[in-house]
């Protein structure tokens, strides 16, 4: 028997196990990939916009060469962070699902061989983030292969018609990228501007791109259909079809709703935010936890940073009931 199971082996779900180990309470960490998996699909040369220091966990220091750590940076300070903790981390075992069986959990994992596992425990931590659960548009066509939700590099796509779907950070960052790159680019954003809420280093580039032209830009716009060879857009003069070899669409992720049901949580139906206490992240089923990203459902207001300091706090609620 388990005292506690963290689902997630990313920094906030590594955050949740450094805090519990502090206060002698054993855990294991089931992490369907490798450590940070959702980091290392970042592209490969991004720089975190949040600095080392409001990335640290467990009380163990991280020192960057500058101070916005790189991807490479990041993943090899959360490496450490187990090593160095000793934290118990199964990674390739992803959670398939979890069911009340008495006062205790079942958890059910499957790992890399396809073996089922079957593990007993007091309570729950879910720290799967979101990033397995991209964001649709909804519309004709978006199943096409031509159609990615993530972006790592823009080498590939050098000569090519692309089309970026979004107005945050991911999508403005792979906008920029992908025109350096040598890609002729397209920017699709709902709402009227890209230049609000993005990060500081990203504000010139792509106004300048922007401005000049380099990169062409829809602003209140829309996707209607996308084809093999063309996508139609609705714009605020009317529909208009380009030509388009790629589509990035990167409107954010969400929460896996249907798994977080399954526990029989309640979920907003705006934010998609899981309902829980915010002084001990309890949800609404006794002894089940939320850390990290997936407390902001879709609003995109938890981030990494936010996140870590979920786990301290759901250490305290367990540890005050031992």
């Amino acid at each position: 028997m388990e005292k506690v199971i963290v689902i997630g082996g990313g920094p906030c779900g590594l955050s949740a196990a450094a805090a519990l180990q502090e206060r002698g309470i054993d855990c294991l960490v089931l992490e369907k990939g490798g450590i940070v998996q959702s980091i290392t699909a970042f592209p490969a040369n991004m720089r975190l916009y949040s600095t080392s220091d409001r990335l640290e966990i467990g009380g163990i220091p991280f020192l960057s060469e500058e101070e916005r750590p790189t991807r490479n940076e990041v993943m090899r300070y959360y490496r450490t962070v187990v090593g160095r903790l000793g934290l118990r981390v199964k990674t390739f075992h992803r959670v398939t699902a979890v069911k009340r069986n008495g006062s205790s959990f079942q958890v059910t994992a499957v790992n890399h061989i396809g073996r089922e596992l079957h593990y007993e425990t007091e309570a729950v931590v879910i720290a799967m983030g979101t990033y397995d659960q991209p964001r649709w548009i909804n519309v004709p066509g978006e199943q096409l292969s031509k159609v990615r939700h993530y972006y790592t590099e823009g080498h590939s796509y050098a000569g090519m018609k692309v089309l970026v779907v979004g107005g945050k950070n991911s999508a403005v960052e792979a906008a920029i990228d992908l025109y350096r790159n040598g890609a002729e680019v397209t920017l699709v954003h709902r709402g009227e501007t890209v230049l609000k809420g993005i990060k500081p280093t990203l504000m010139l580039d792509i106004r300048n791109m922007i401005e000049k032209e380099r990169i062409r830009f829809y602003a209140q716009s829309s996707v209607l259909s996308i084809g093999e060879e063309q996508v139609r857009l609705l714009t605020d003069e009317g529909e208009v079809e380009i030509e388009n070899d790629f589509v990035f669409s990167l409107i954010g992720y969400q929460p896996d709703i249907e798994f977080l049901q399954s526990l029989d949580i309640r979920i907003d139906e705006e934010t998609k935010m899981p309902e829980f206490d915010p002084h001990t992240y309890e949800t609404n089923v006794p002894n089940v936890f939320v850390a990290g990203v997936v407390t902001g459902g879709i609003t995109n207001k938890v981030f990494i940073d936010d996140g870590r300091l979920h786990g301290p706090l759901i250490a305290a609620a367990i540890g005050s009931r031992t």
